[in-house]
Order: C-alpha cells, then structure tokens, then sequence
C-alpha cells in the first residue's frame, strides 16, 4: 500500500547524509600513535630573517618565505616519534637593511637547509603534537652570474606545534606553526649569519 505521508518515510538523499555521518564517524573513531613507521611531510609559508655583524656595520635580510619540514622514522614508545628530519627556508629578493635602515632589496635567492634528528610527542586523543628537531645546515645565497655564496654549516633548529584530524586508518591531516633558528659561520668576514623564521604549514602524516 503506498504511502501518501511524506513524513513518514525518509528521503533517499537523507538515507544518503546518514549513511555518510556514520561512516565518517566510524572512520574518525579513536586512533593511537603506538608503534610503526612514522612519516611527516609539511611545507608552508611565513617570513625568515638573517644578520650578520661584522663589529661596524650590520646586514640584515629578511623577506616572507616558503618553508619546509619533512620527518622520517618510526614510534619507539606510546605517542613518541624518532625521526630525522629535513629542514628549512627560502626567500626570493630579501629586503636589506643596514645598521637598521632599510636601503633596499637584493636580486637573489637566500636558502637556509640542514638536516638533523628530532622527536615528535602527540597528545592523544587529541591529536595534538610537539615536535623539535636540532641539524646541522647552511645558507646559500644565489644571485646569478655567478655571484653565489654560501656560509660554513653550522647550527640548524626547529620547533613545530600541530593539530592532525585523521583521514585514514594511516594517515592524519592538520596544520602546523613551526619556528626555525640558525647560526651559521661565515667564511669570508668570520662572522656568524643568524636569525629565525616562523611559518604555517600544511601537514600529512602516516603512521
């Protein structure tokens, strides 16, 4: 017998939102970090800045910058991740400033890389996370036309708060603030270039 009351019946594309909620739900259901592989891949964007002083005059170049960060490595105890990790900045026509007056842009590409060790703690069940890593790493400056250089390696930090929602029974996506230092020895002023950046990053992580 059909049924003339709408009311009483569900619509086919409810039946479909339903089905959707709950697997969702299902999908989203309680994840752990306890043990396996561990793999963070997260790039961004945000401002990085480096200064030398030579005991007259300070250089100082700053500008916003596409920022890195990628983690390789595995879980060795409940939350707590071992991973090396692959760091770092760039910044295309930094803005030079001199003894703190700004005197103009230089054409040219400043990159700070370095690659280290770090330990990535997540706060569950809320996926949150904390991650440090500590490198070794330098800073290349690529003019063109031959007009290249580079510092010494020297000291490469980063620090990373983050927030993953999990998309997988792996995989977790989130966003991240991370905040790098360096301090690299020059080697034609003797001379440390050294200075920090701060980004946003989008993260994917499998675990």
């Amino acid at each position: 017998m059909p049924l003339n009351d709408n009311s009483k019946i569900l619509h086919p594309s409810l039946v479909l939102i339903l089905v959707l909620l709950v697997a969702t739900a299902v999908s989203a259901g309680p994840r752990d970090h306890e043990d396996g592989f561990f793999l963070r891949l997260s790039a961004g964007g945000g401002t990085a800045n480096s200064s030398a002083d030579d005991g007259t005059d300070e250089m100082e170049l700053s500008g916003t910058s596409g920022d890195v960060n990628f983690a390789i490595g595995g879980m060795i105890s409940p939350n707590l991740a071992l991973h090396a990790t692959v760091f770092g900045w760039s910044i295309s026509d930094p803005t030079v400033k001199m003894n703190g007056t700004e005197v103009g842009d230089l054409n040219a590409d400043v990159t700070a890389t370095g690659i280290g060790a770090g330990l990535t703690y997540y706060f569950m069940p809320a996926n949150l996370y904390l991650s440090g890593s500590v490198g070794s790493g330098k800073m290349e400056v690529d003019a063109g036309g031959g007009l290249d250089g580079e510092t010494d390696r020297g000291l490469l930090l980063d620090l990373t708060i983050g927030k993953e929602w999990w998309v997988g029974d792996k995989w977790g996506l989130g966003v991240a603030g991370g905040m790098q230092y360096h301090s690299f020895n020059d080697p034609d002023i003797d001379e440390k270039w050294s200075g920090t950046s701060f980004a946003i990053r989008f993260t994917a992580t499998m675990n």
